[in-house]
This record gives C-alpha cells, structure tokens and sequence, in this order.
C-alpha cells in the first residue's frame, strides 16, 4: 500500500498534480499495490482539487473521519463527536475567547458553523472567504449539536497556549495542522479520540489484510505524524515543516515529484 497526503505533498503549490505521478499511480496499480489518499480535506474539498479519474483506490479524508472507497464511490467508515462531547469543546473555546467551527456530520463535513469573538482574526476571516458558501454563524436560535465530524479553531503561532488549551482535550484526538490558507497560523482540530490518518489507514490495512511493514506513507505536516509513524516506510517532502526533517527520511519537494521519487526509490516499477 501507498499512502500519500495531498497538500503540500502530492499537490503542487498551485493545486496541480504533474503528469508524472499520475502515471506512478496508474503503474502502481499494475503492479496490485493498493493507493490511498490520505488529507485533512474533506471529501467535499477532495473533489475539487482530485480529477475523477486520478487512479486513487481509496481515500482517507478530513484527517481520518472517513474513509471512502473509490470503486463503489461509497463511504466506507466515518466517526463524529456526540452532543455532549462538542457541548464540552464550545464551552472550552468560548472561556479561551477562540474562534472556531463546528462541522457538519459527514458527507456534508465542509458545511459548518462558526463562532468569532476576534473579528481582526485574519487567518480566521480568511478561511470564512474561502468557504463562505458553507458557513453559517452560531445565533441563539440553532438548536444543540447532536453530531460533529469535528471542531476546529483558528490562531495565531503560540505553542504554549495551544498546549495548555490541549491539557483540557485529553479524551479527544487532538491535531495541529499548519494552516494551508496562509501557511502561518496554527489549527487547532479537534477529533473523537480515535481519529487520525494513522487510525483511518489501520483500519483499512486490517480491511484489506495488508501489514503494516508493506506500507509506504509520505506526508509533509503535524496531522501526518499519526501515519507515518504507523507505516513501515516513511517519507517527508523536502518542503515539509521543518520541525519534523529530523523525524522521517526526506525526499524531494512536492513541486518536484517528491511522491513519485519516494515510490520508484523503494518499489522496483
């Protein structure tokens, strides 16, 4: 199995995906080796960036809540917060003054609604401009949450805030993502405890019976961690946050076929 993250890894910077991994992709499918991809999109945003007939088998989206089979275009396994679990996250980020979302159930996850105390928040209004077709503001007359794919806050760089912040999450999966919009502000996104790309891929390999050791992963940020430390193979791109060059073996950027390079240095094609 290969498994690669989207932005930032398979994606160029531009969005676009080379001629050359298309054809890796296809020739890894010759060879019977199972293609996943693996992002914090939601499939929704997947769609709008993947062409429909990229040669993916599965897809593992918005950082592990679901899984979805490209075959059969169903969704395979998905996870949400119950209502007493996104009662208690609201209340945490309201007492942090945070801005923050809360998501939809799955499929329909790129909706949701938002919460803004800061309004000079520029990486939070930036992200509300990107998606401002799916958001809704949080008012008096929205009845309680019963389910959430996820939560999510945005704010500034300050690793010991979002540290003590995450000392009250402790029975939640927590995820810090670099921000894809404007690549400086921290995203604080908040899972059921058992959701990650790590778990998502887990799942699937147990699915499809395929060991951990014949699993090439290759990601370039935080909410990548959980399944490149899971696979028995892991790169970063050249590009990847530089917090973690120590931690895996790298390879090329992601605008210079870093994915394709990963995958023809270890499996003969």
């Amino acid at each position: 199995m290969v498994v690669t993250d989207l932005d930032g890894t398979l994606l160029r910077d531009d969005k676009s995906i080379d001629i050359k991994e298309y054809e890796t992709f296809v020739k890894l499918g010759e060879l019977g080796i199972i293609r996943v991809a693996a992002t914090g999109r939601s499939l929704h945003s997947v769609r709008a960036v993947i062409p429909p007939n990229f040669p993916f088998d599965y897809i593992v989206f918005s950082t592990g809540s679901g899984i979805f089979d490209c075959k059969t275009q169903t969704i395979l396994h998905e996870n949400a917060l119950t209502e007493s679990q996104i009662k208690y996250v609201m209340q945490l980020f309201q007492n942090e003054k945070l801005d923050y979302t809360v998501h939809f159930p799955i499929p329909e996850n790129h909706c949701f609604h938002y919460h803004q105390p800061n309004k000079n928040n520029v990486g939070f209004n930036n992200y509300l401009e990107f998606y401002n077709q799916y958001a809704h503001p949080i008012t008096n007359d929205i009845p309680p949450f019963v389910k959430a794919c996820q939560l999510l806050a945005i704010m500034d760089f300050d690793m010991e805030r979002f540290t003590r912040i995450s000392g009250h999450l402790l029975d939640y999966k927590v995820i810090r993502t670099t921000s894809p919009i404007d690549h400086t502000m921290i995203w604080m996104e908040v899972f059921p405890k058992n959701v990650s790309k790590g778990d998502a891929v887990h799942w699937l390999c147990n699915r499809v019976n395929i060991d951990k050791s014949a699993v090439l992963a290759i990601g370039n940020d935080f909410n990548d961690i959980d399944v490149l430390d899971y696979a028995g193979h892991a790169r970063l791109v050249e590009n990847g946050h530089p917090e973690l060059h120590h931690r895996y073996p790298m390879v090329s950027s992601n605008n210079t076929n870093g994915v394709s390079k990963a995958i023809m240095a270890l499996i003969e094609m």
